[in-house]
């Protein structure tokens, strides 16, 4: 058995876990499953890494489990606790993902698919803030820079993967769909219109993003040189 494997097991395992509970809608069993996913990740990371880590997935590790806790906490200002925590993530991973995407040659052919990406991302994010959100107004602005960063994170994110449609910016772009799905579900569910079912995919798109945000952290440090020469 490779060293890795039994934090990748257990992930997994934790992850049925949660959506188990969630069906049953045992919440609490849920909210502290779920404070357990991001060390266990950050443990296989370690390990499927040779225990190697630059400051910046440090900082990634540490506040989605930051921003996690709060939500855990269920403190009065909780969720703009946990939206600065994952703020910063997002800002963190734009970086990565934008060293990516600015070695990358992209060229006029590009042109289009790029501009239509832009137009579906920014539809989306103008489309979401512009609901009537209840409890909301004192902190707009934060919400917005929120979601800038989150739309410029998928831009960047699923430009990289048409100009490359390799593994690691595949892992790259599910990772970003499913950030962007769990943030517009929790928003709606918990500003606009309360609906359990709202709050299960907001839960199941959180719990896989981090798998496929650690397997692109894996295979970039792996094969990134070798990625922008194929």
């Amino acid at each position: 058995m490779k060293p890795n494997n039994p934090s990748f097991i257990l992930y997994f395992t934790i992850c049925i876990l949660i959506i188990f509970f969630k069906i049953i809608q045992s919440d609490a069993i849920v909210l502290y499953l779920k404070a357990v996913l991001v060390p266990i990740v950050f443990i296989y990371y370690l390990i499927t890494n040779n225990y190697r880590i630059n400051s910046s997935k440090s900082f990634i590790f540490l506040f989605c489990f930051a921003g996690d806790l709060f939500l855990l906490l269920n403190l009065l200002d909780s969720v703009i606790g946990g939206l600065l925590c994952f703020l910063i993530v997002y800002c963190l991973l734009l970086k990565l993902s934008f060293d990516n995407f600015r070695k990358l040659d992209f060229n006029k052919k590009d042109r289009l698919p790029l501009l239509v990406l832009m137009i579906f991302v920014g539809a989306i994010c103008f489309t979401i803030m512009s609901l009537k959100f209840e409890q909301i107004n004192p902190d707009f602005y934060l919400f917005l820079i929120y979601a800038i960063v989150l739309s410029l994170l998928c831009f960047v994110s699923f430009s990289n993967y048409i100009k490359k449609g390799i593994p690691v910016f595949f892992n790259l772009g599910v990772m970003c769909l499913c950030l962007a799905v769990s943030d517009i579900f929790f928003i709606v569910d918990n500003f606009y219109y309360d609906l359990y079912a709202f709050e299960f995919v907001n839960v199941f798109a959180k719990i896989f993003s981090y798998y496929f945000m650690v397997t692109y952290f894996i295979e970039n440090d792996k094969n990134f040189q070798k990625i922008i020469e194929v």
